[in-house]
């Protein structure tokens, strides 16, 4: 109809007759109305925007691609408008949001008072490694001639899983250390009381007795007999669920391990995914050691930012920054 009504320079009347000329089978729809609404559309943005609206509405994944595909090129043409997918975020039945922004004001406050305090925390946490790995078929593109066929295969028969506590202070990496496949309460309070300490021989003293320590808050890490020896060992110095600082629920954004620590050594043995649990942890190794201290404190550093740009979103959703 858009068509019709182009080439009868606009004259509803004519682009009925031309209509009913080019589809004698579909003139029970009246087009004459369809006719009004471009006469609306050209001249003013409201119903172009409404018309627009509706068409996007019409043509779903249940419409036929010829039509669909139609649609878009005079939408394209027409209008100058354009395609664009949704991102998916996580919809909170908590405001998190006042919480995460009421600890990235409390972290910029005392970064004002000292600014090496962000040095003074050992952020920590795990992540699990499998054979499949993370793999995205929309990123993961081959660019040929004529199509390879490329497969990948998953879900090998041996399988396996790969638990990795890690943890960062200032310019230094702490770890890889492989935990049990599934972690609880006990099995995670025995690492905090037996090897943690000896983790961190190498931090000097000063730092040590100023340390805090940093955890989110999955279910092993609030067991009461964690809290109990982060009591103990961190008075009033721990960053946690049920601890005298709360970390805030859902905030990766803000923990130089998730936005860029498990990133960077998942990339590494991305290569060796199809190996034997020994050559995958071989591997996890060799990453941990590419990490040298200065990349370490520029990714540590670069929570200051994010905390502010948290801050400036009110602690919702802001846009990501490349490391």
């Amino acid at each position: 109809m858009i068509i019709c009504y182009g080439m009868a320079m606009e004259n509803a009347r004519a682009a009925e007759r031309l209509y009913v000329e080019r589809f004698p089978n579909q003139y029970e729809y009246t087009p004459c109305g369809s006719c009004t609404q471009c006469t609306a559309i050209h001249d003013t943005s409201y119903f172009k925007e409404e018309w627009v609206a509706s068409i996007s509405l019409s043509t779903g994944a249940t419409t036929s691609s010829k039509r669909r595909n139609t649609t878009h090129h005079l939408l394209r043409r027409y209008f100058h408008y354009y395609n664009f997918n949704f991102s998916f975020l996580i919809k909170f039945i908590v405001d998190y949001s006042v919480i995460i922004n009421k600890t990235c004001a409390g972290f910029l406050a005392q970064c004002r008072r000292n600014d090496t305090f962000p040095d003074f925390i050992l952020w920590t946490d795990e992540a699990t490694f499998t054979p499949n790995g993370v793999f995205n078929s929309r990123n993961f593109l081959i660019w040929q001639e004529e199509n390879p066929h490329a497969i990948r295969q998953c879900a090998f028969q041996y399988r396996w899983t790969i638990n990795v506590w890690a943890s960062v202070i200032a310019n230094k990496v702490i770890g890889p250390y492989f935990l049990p496949p599934r972690l609880n309460g006990q099995t995670y309070a025995q690492f905090i009381e037996n090897e943690l300490p000896v983790l961190l021989e190498d931090i000097p003293l000063q730092t040590r007795l100023r340390l805090i320590y940093q955890h989110d808050g999955a279910p092993a890490h609030y067991s009461r007999r964690t809290r109990e020896i982060l009591d103990a060992r961190y008075p009033d110095r721990w960053i946690g669920r049920g601890g005298p600082i709360n970390w805030p629920a859902r905030s990766p954004d803000l923990n130089v391990l998730d936005y860029f620590i498990w990133g960077y050594i998942k990339a590494a043995v991305e290569h060796c995914r199809n190996g034997t649990e020994d050559e995958v942890r071989e591997a996890i190794i060799a990453a941990f050691n590419t990490i040298t201290p200065d990349i370490a404190h520029r990714a540590t550093r670069q929570i200051v930012r994010r905390a502010d740009l948290c801050l400036q979103a009110r602690g919702r959703h802001f846009e990501q920054l490349l490391n």
